[in-house]
């Protein structure tokens, strides 16, 4: 339960309250149902998905990072 939760965090705080797809897209699965199927339970998160996630926050907090550089204050 805790990883589903963690999921649900990280998907959230990366893409707001309808993150199942794009997560999907962004770890380059087929479409939502599978993310749909770990935070209910019906499959189990792959070990290989976090490394991926990380990835993704990782190429997120560096976008924020240059975004905030251009600001003009």
């Amino acid at each position: 339960m805790e990883r589903i939760d963690t999921l649900k965090s990280v998907g959230v705080a990366l893409y707001g309250p309808r993150w199942q797809t794009n997560l999907a897209r962004d770890l380059n699965l087929s479409d939502a149902r599978r993310v749909r199927q770990w935070i209910t339970g019906d499959r189990r998160i792959p070990m290989h998905i976090w490394p991926e996630v990380g990835r993704i926050i990782n190429a997120r907090i560096s976008k924020l990072k240059t975004v905030k550089g251009e600001l003009p204050c």
